[in-house]
């Protein structure tokens, strides 16, 4: 809506600009460019304030309704995107065996990957947390293991991004010799109409040091992890366990 209104509100501000400005008939288009950039540029830092403003409750601020309505967007897409931050920042350490707020997230979130969609719909994402804890807590020492993550928010790509690393510190004789460790980026998209995710993008996925190639599929790197013939891998004692929740692993790999 920003950049659609904006191009409405330009051509006005250069006619109207307080410092009588114009633009001369044979300046050249590099002139004109960036006579143009600088308007616009003006015109967000006016809107800026003016929101600023109103929100700290300063004396009523009569706006047509148009530049009104990009104060109320801008205003809530910030309370909108300062609660998903906070949210992911408390959930992400507890992501292993705790259930996340999916109260964030939209009804349509797609997660996504460089091959594409892999899993759509906020139903088959809360499965698939599930799904990922019950298995932690089978196989790993959820006491030892943790994620640690950095969050930024990415202005120019308008998209909160995580940085994170998971720890799988296997039950018995498990240390961080053995562990599985898990790199990652997360890319969160927020929908400005509802204000929550939409789209949640895995980037440069690491196991063990080691490169994922795309898809992405943390079920299925568990389950070959637990088939692999390394001795130190498998926690020892649970049996056919381990061969009975591979094959269920594989089943519901998405």
């Amino acid at each position: 809506m920003y950049n659609r209104l904006l191009k409405a509100l330009v051509p006005l501000a250069i006619l109207t600009h307080s410092d009588g400005f114009q633009v001369p008939s044979t300046s050249t288009a590099h002139v004109i460019a960036s006579s143009s950039t600088s308007v616009k540029s003006s015109v967000l830092e006016e809107l800026s304030a003016v929101g600023e403003r109103t929100s700290a409750g300063s004396s009523t601020v009569d706006l047509p309704p148009l530049l009104q309505d990009m104060v109320n967007e801008r205003r809530n897409f910030e309370i909108n995107l300062g609660r998903a931050m906070d949210v992911l920042r408390k959930d992400y350490p507890y992501m292993l065996y705790k259930t996340p707020d999916f109260s964030i997230y939209h009804d349509q979130i797609n997660v996504v990957d460089p091959s594409g969609v892999q899993l759509s719909g906020l139903s088959n994402y809360k499965n698939s947390f599930s799904f990922l804890q019950t298995i932690v807590r089978f196989f790993y020492n959820t006491n030892e293991s943790e994620v640690q993550s950095r969050m930024i928010y990415d202005f120019a790509r308008q998209s909160i991004r995580i940085s994170w690393n998971a720890v799988l510190v296997p039950k018995v004789l498990g240390n961080r010799r053995n562990a599985m460790y898990i790199d990652g980026i997360s890319v969160y998209k927020m929908d400005s109409e509802s204000g929550k995710i939409v789209e949640h993008t895995v980037e440069k996925m690491l196991i063990n040091n080691i490169p994922v190639q795309p898809p992405y599929n943390v079920l299925s790197a568990l389950r070959d992890e637990l088939l692999r013939p390394v001795d130190h891998r498998i926690p020892v004692g649970v049996g056919a366990g381990v061969g009975a929740m591979a094959e269920l692993l594989e089943e519901s790999a998405i």
